[in-house]
């Protein structure tokens, strides 16, 4: 038995208050039931023009309904891949252009989704906002593993960063760890989000939830109230959003009545738009006949007055200066915000964390700090600009000191640092993780002597986008009773000391390798790690930068 889905839908696109250009682009066609939102990388024309091919080359491979709906996913966005790359090896304005993208296919009650990157899909059903995407990001992942809440992803200083995109390099529709394509079930009686980060890294799940509860069977009002949501949060983002709903997921109502000091919105109809049919042949439903039109306008009017009284009363409690609102509210069971110290150049880190309490931020400003650093509980310690900030040991220490050790603490982070030793500051172990529970996040480690990185017993967390490279001694040592978790890290040149040491050193069975670039490393030297990682020939070069590519241009 064929399953049919009528669908109401709206899209809409916004710059932000703090951008010049908008590098976002969506679009929703229910008679097709196909729905994008496509998020662009490289800042002002670089991004825009990505996002236009993609959106172009998208529709002209999904609008031609041949195949199955998965494999037309990934034939529209490798071929989007495939020109975003062109484009940029022509025109050195474009070049490192990319972009992020999310893409639903209505499918005789599913919908079939493509994904690359950070903007998201969430369906809507029963009240609640459940995230059907993963975030293609350090922060996302850790999101999605329960290590962090959604409101520290929502601040974390690295939440605008992807490992994923559309565009950097050339890619086939199958390759392995590029699209994500799920089929995932549509109900008559759900909605789908699709989005950009605007949206997501200013307004909580459960706010967009509550939004588009109040304002369902009005999609364009969805649309419009969540977008004014992100601004009214800041707007530091472009901003868009797709909303697809069911016929049954709201009853047909009146729309919501929003009142402010100088205006007043009350738009009284009380049909619907027109709902579409999905899925292959796509056709509008008929109009409801007069007498029910009559019935429902009756309705309409009764809820407004309703509204206006409870309205009035709020008005008369709640003023601004210029204009007053009535509205929900952008954050519901936020976190308090984490307290920050900033540390900068001639100042000590660990100085400053002598002091600092779980719930920290110590935020290094660029430059070099000559010191070893021991980590506290529930202590974030972040170089404000990624790489900006250099750890290197005194001239003093000895050669088998440790840069940054972690031992009986958990909750602890330390992200965004280069760690260097040489012969006049030698090092022997560049992070040093002992019985604590510690992440570590886009890190740069040379010059140690011991290893860049140990996890010793008791040493959990993670090691995740960082590069691990020119170390005399292995890249990574984890001991029996560690279980941590290796992610899209890149190792290269390490071992290169005259002791014959492996460039890895695991002993543990309990650490997990996850999608790891290995150069000039032998596949057949850690067979255990073949599946999920990648090896390149020692005649590969190295990339300039490896995952993560930062996903917004910060002017």
């Amino acid at each position: 038995m064929r399953v049919v889905n009528t669908v109401r839908a709206a899209d809409l696109s916004d710059p932000g208050l703090q951008r010049e250009h908008n590098e976002d682009r969506c679009h929703s066609d229910p008679q097709r039931g196909i729905f994008i939102v496509v998020d662009g990388v490289g800042g002002q024309a670089a991004g825009e023009k990505a996002a236009d091919t993609a959106m172009a080359k998208l529709r002209d491979r999904l609008e031609r309904p041949t195949g199955r709906i998965e494999q037309r996913l990934r034939e529209a966005i490798a071929a989007a891949n495939d020109e975003i790359y062109r484009l940029a090896s022509i025109r050195s304005e474009w070049t490192g252009m990319a972009c992020v993208l999310t893409v639903a296919v209505l499918d005789n009650g599913d919908a079939v989704v493509g994904h690359v990157g950070d903007t998201r899909l969430y369906k809507i059903r029963h009240g609640r906002a459940q995230k059907i995407t993963r975030d293609h990001s350090p922060v996302g992942e850790r999101e999605d593993a329960g290590e962090i809440s959604e409101v520290e992803a929502m601040h974390h200083p690295r939440r605008n960063e992807v490992f994923r995109d559309v565009g950097s390099e050339p890619h086939r529709p199958d390759d392995p760890d590029f699209i994500d394509v799920e089929r995932v079930p549509f109900e008559p009686d759900a909605a789908l989000l699709l989005c950009s980060d605007g949206l997501t890294d200013s307004v909580p799940s459960a706010t967009i939830a509550t939004i588009v509860e109040t304002f369902a069977g009005h999609p364009r009002d969805v649309v419009r109230e969540l977008i004014e949501a992100a601004n009214e949060a800041g707007g530091k983002d472009n901003v868009s959003v797709v909303y697809v709903e069911g016929e049954q997921f709201a009853p047909l109502r009146a729309r919501p009545v929003i009142a402010t000091a100088d205006r007043s919105r009350e738009e009284t109809r009380p049909t619907t738009p027109a709902p579409v049919t999905v899925p292959a042949t796509v056709t509008l439903r008929e109009a409801a006949d007069d007498d029910r039109s009559r019935l429902r306008q009756w309705t309409a009017v009764v809820v407004i007055v309703l509204l206006a009284i409870v309205i009035a009363g709020a008005l008369a409690l709640q003023t601004e200066t210029g204009r007053a609102w009535l509205r929900l509210p952008i954050s519901s069971g936020a976190a308090v915000p984490r307290h920050a110290v900033v540390v900068r150049p001639g100042e000590s880190i660990a100085t400053a964390l002598l002091t600092a309490d779980p719930g920290t931020d110590v935020m290094a400003e660029p430059g070099e700090y000559r010191e070893a650093i021991v980590l506290r509980q529930g202590v974030r310690v972040i170089s404000r600009v990624p790489r900006g900030a250099v750890i290197r040991l005194s001239g003093g220490a000895a050669d088998s000191a440790s840069a940054v050790t972690a031992s009986e603490v958990t909750g602890a982070e330390f992200a965004g640092f280069r760690i260097v030793g040489d012969a006049a500051t030698p090092m022997g172990t560049g992070i040093y993780v002992g019985h604590a529970d510690v992440t570590i996040v886009d890190v740069e480690i040379s010059g140690a002597k011991i290893a860049a990185v140990e996890f010793d017993d008791g040493g959990s967390g993670a090691l995740m986008a960082s590069n691990l490279i020119n170390n005399p001694g292995p890249a990574l040592i984890v001991r029996a009773g560690a279980a941590p978790r290796i992610s899209h890290n890149y190792f290269a040149r390490n071992a290169t000391a005259e002791t014959l040491s492996p460039p890895l050193i695991v002993e543990s069975t309990a650490v997990r390798f996850e999608r790891n670039v290995f150069d000039g490393v032998r596949p057949d030297a850690f067979p255990r790690l073949r599946d999920g990682n990648w090896f390149l020939p020692p005649a590969a070069a190295a990339p300039a930068q490896p995952a993560p590519a930062a996903k917004k241009s910060r002017r």
